[in-house]
């Protein structure tokens, strides 16, 4: 591999082999690192598999450098040249799902079937809804003028690329969230310059891999493999988006530093779902649902259903159920294809939710199952947990739990669970649980979030022709759906006039009488009777003829 090819300079040597070894890991960089070494490690064993140099702060800049010029050629390319590649990498991605998943389970933990369906089976869809839709998403919308004096343009509202798209990149789901963006910028005409998480490397790397596979032309997509400072020179770069996931603190940094140089961003920092599960949902289901959507990646999902309010006359047949098939899931290393539930991406997490679970139990929570490390499985398992006699102002309910944490608690009705699940400063998405589908729609009406599921959880992440998003401290902008497309395209409105032999009443020179015909003019626009208008006819017709202009 040569310095030029569309992943120069992002892929890099490996000190210690220790298994997989991505193609083309021979290319050493230069410069002054960001940080240190990058380790690729294997969260159920412990086990370091793959090492990288930090990129340079010289080089991430240079990355976006070429993305820029780059950029040009690709822009200019009609939309279905650039959807021809997102075509073949859908068919790359297709014939090799079980190795990216194998990949994505070494690397991040989860069990080989969530690989296969939150990351491989999304991933597939939004190319395929961007390669469908975009060409009438993006089709020039003629713009019809309602104003009389203008009559004579024919306007057209356009959709450009925005140029060069950096995204910025979490660990929980390292296949699916980048390429969910990343398909739409590059279908768009747009470069785009990737830094992923030091947890994930290698995941970033197979998606280089597969687009230089596909002949992607050189530039077009770059990866910046680093730590938190690799992000923050990226963010510093002039771009023309900034695409950002991970925590409320570093995203408001992101966003300062964007709005200061007005770049727009699209930030999705966490949340603290709620499941409202009202007295006539169906109680088999309802814990089913609660089952995935809290323990399913181990808990590390911004969408995960972390705080259920539970309505009391149900409650405890709720909890009973819930509790019984909590224990049956099965904890273990993800590529056993028996396992349910893998572990936590690094032992300082494990630190985390334990600090969490002692804190809730101190102020009087009780645990009913779990709740305990493992450190017999690996460094990183932490039992499936569920508290009860938990109070709203404890920090299980307050703060965003990455973790196997469920905290469920009793409310006296509908109007209860809403005001708490209301009262956080997150707003990504929530759920309802229902048999009155009518009810269930007003209560969503009413819930202060990006979006709400009734009677299922998690789902609409990968629902490809919907706006992913949320309100309030859970970020800014959209991502997938239309406005994941759009969001990627700069607007701009053409209007061609096609009379070029009557000048404009408003053009000078200005004097009385044009000044009493553009009142008429305005009565005969917007007055509110019909003899309005009919009296300020020929204030209009004089002001539309007016000869004398300069």
């Amino acid at each position: 591999m040569n310095d030029h090819t569309s992943t120069a300079d992002t892929i890099y040597p490996v000190s210690k082999d220790r298994g997989l070894k991505p193609d083309g890991a021979q290319q050493r960089t230069t410069g002054v690192p960001t940080g240190g070494r990058v380790q690729s490690l294997n969260p159920a064993t412990g086990e370091v598999w793959q090492e990288y140099d930090s990129i340079s702060v010289e080089q991430v800049q240079a990355l976006v450098a070429r993305a820029r010029v780059a950029q040009k050629e690709w822009g200019a390319l009609a939309f279905e040249q650039r959807a021809v590649y997102l075509r073949k990498l859908a068919d790359l991605v297709l014939a090799r799902q079980m190795e990216i998943a194998q990949l994505v389970t070494r690397e991040n933990g989860k069990p080989i079937f969530e690989a296969l369906v939150t990351e491989i089976m999304p991933t597939l869809d939004f190319i395929h809804y961007y390669r469908k839709h975009g060409p009438v998403l993006l089709r020039p919308k003629r713009v019809p003028h309602a104003n009389w004096a203008l009559k004579t343009k024919r306007g057209k509202i356009v959709h450009e690329p925005l140029g060069v798209v950096g995204i910025i990149s979490p660990w929980n789901y390292p296949f699916m969230l980048p390429l969910g963006t990343i398909a739409p910028a590059l279908v768009a005409g747009n470069t785009v310059v990737l830094k992923p998480s030091e947890f994930t490397p290698s995941s970033a790397l197979k998606i280089a891999e597969l687009f230089k596979e596909v002949g992607l032309p050189e530039n077009v997509f770059a990866v910046a493999i680093g730590d938190g400072a690799a992000g923050a020179a990226l963010a510093q770069c002039q771009l023309d988006r900034i695409v950002f996931t991970g925590s409320v603190a570093t995203g408001r940094k992101v966003a300062l530093s964007a709005t200061e140089r007005l770049i727009p961003v699209t930030l999705e920092l966490g949340g603290s779902d709620a499941m409202i599960v009202l007295r006539d949902a169906n109680l088999d289901y309802a814990t089913s649902g609660a089952l995935w959507g809290r323990f399913m990646n181990c808990g590390q999902s911004c969408v995960a259903a972390k705080r259920i309010f539970v309505e009391r006359e149900v409650f405890e047949l709720f909890v009973e159920k819930l509790v019984h098939k909590v224990q049956q899931l099965r904890l273990g290393k993800g590529e056993d294809p028996t396992t349910d539930v893998g572990p936590l991406i690094r032992p300082r997490q494990v630190d985390a939710i334990e600090a969490q679970l002692r804190g809730a139990v101190a102020s009087g929570a009780r645990v009913l199952c779990g709740g305990k490390r493992r450190m017999d499985l690996g460094p990183c398992f932490f039992e499936p947990t569920v508290l009860v006699e938990v109070t709203p102002k404890m920090n299980v309910m307050c703060e965003e739990t990455f973790g196997p944490l469920l905290p469920i608690v009793a409310v006296k009705d509908a109007e209860e669970a809403l005001h708490y699940a209301n009262d956080t400063d997150f707003g990504l998405s929530a759920s309802i649980w229902t048999s009155d589908i009518k009810r269930g729609r007003a209560l969503a009406s009413r819930l202060e979030v990006g979006a709400v599921l009734i009677n299922d959880v998690i789902a609409h992440v990968g629902t490809s022709e919907a706006s992913y998003g949320g309100i309030k401290s859970s970020g800014l902008g959209r991502t997938h759906g239309p406005e994941g497309l759009l969001d990627m395209m700069r607007t701009k409105f053409v209007d061609v006039d096609t009379v070029t032999f009557l000048r404009k009443p408003w053009w000078f020179r200005y004097n009385a009488k044009m000044r009493n015909n553009i009142s008429s003019f305005s009565q005969f626009m917007h007055g509110r009777s019909l003899w309005t208008k009919v009296k300020n006819i020929p204030g209009t017709l004089r002001l539309l003829n007016q000869r004398g202009k300069v």
